[in-house]
């Protein structure tokens, strides 16, 4: 069988819940590095983290899945400013223009291309890195 990474976490309880939720729809798909790195934690960045693999067949059913648990859990998160329903998760691709710096961020971080994942209000426009905390 065929299997793809689709994510990889470095927290296994996240891990577990997106499993979870992929099997109880029927997507074939397994935690690939879960065991080592929950023993390790320290060994997560050397491992690239835990593996969300799906098999080939599932997996543009499970990024549908995926993206639809995470947009309605935004749903239900007020923005910290203006108190709307209004949160987005927004990708922001940063590449060195150094090679010497894309080079030290291959070695340490396994790309050469850094992806950091914000969140923003699409009511206000307000960018912040961590999703707020209560209701």
């Amino acid at each position: 069988m065929n299997y793809v990474q689709l994510r990889s976490f470095d927290n296994y309880i996240e891990a577990n819940i997106v499993l979870n939720m992929l099997q109880h729809a029927n997507i074939n798909c397994y935690l690939k590095d879960e065991h080592i790195i929950t023993i390790d934690p320290l060994l997560s960045p050397a491992l690239g983290g835990i593996k969300l693999m799906v098999h080939t067949e599932h997996v543009e059913r499970a990024w549908d899945l995926i993206d639809k648990a995470e947009e309605q859990y935004l749903k239900s998160i007020p923005c910290p400013i203006c108190k709307a329903h209004a949160l987005k998760s927004v990708s922001v691709t940063k590449t060195y223009k150094c090679k010497l710096s894309a080079l030290i961020s291959m070695l340490l971080n396994g790309q050469s291309v850094e992806i950091t994942k914000m969140y923003q209000c699409s009511a206000c426009g307000y960018d912040f890195k961590e999703l707020p905390h209560g209701n």
